[in-house]
């Protein structure tokens, strides 16, 4: 199935269909890859809940050198979840994996 991009709302994204994650990407996905990212900034991509961290890994490594996310949390050091492969920006709570509620301390310092 070959890969098509679709705009999402009137400004900054599309979404990605014909991909699977957990598979290994042929030069021509990784060409209309990086063309919906220059294109729209920012992809997204549904139903990919199966695949695992080194997938996901191995996706991103597919398109281009991985640029560690180092300095880039809102977590202190000794909260980390991830490596520094993976960029750490979602709201849950340590490795619970519950929503920091909106108002706390811990919300608004982030």
């Amino acid at each position: 199935m070959a890969i098509t991009i679709r705009q999402v709302g009137p400004c900054l994204a599309g979404e990605v269909d014909g991909i699977d994650m957990a598979k290994p990407m042929t030069a021509a996905d990784v060409a209309a890859i990086h063309a919906g990212m220059d294109k729209y900034a920012v992809l997204v991509f549904r139903n990919q809940q199966h695949i695992s961290d080194a997938q996901q890994l191995a996706f991103t490594q597919s398109l281009g050198p991985i640029e560690h996310a180092i300095g880039t949390s809102l977590r202190a050091a000794n909260e980390t979840r991830l490596p520094t492969t993976f960029a750490d920006v979602s709201n849950l709570a340590g490795c619970s994996r519950s929503a920091i509620a909106s108002g706390t301390p811990t919300a608004r310092s982030r």
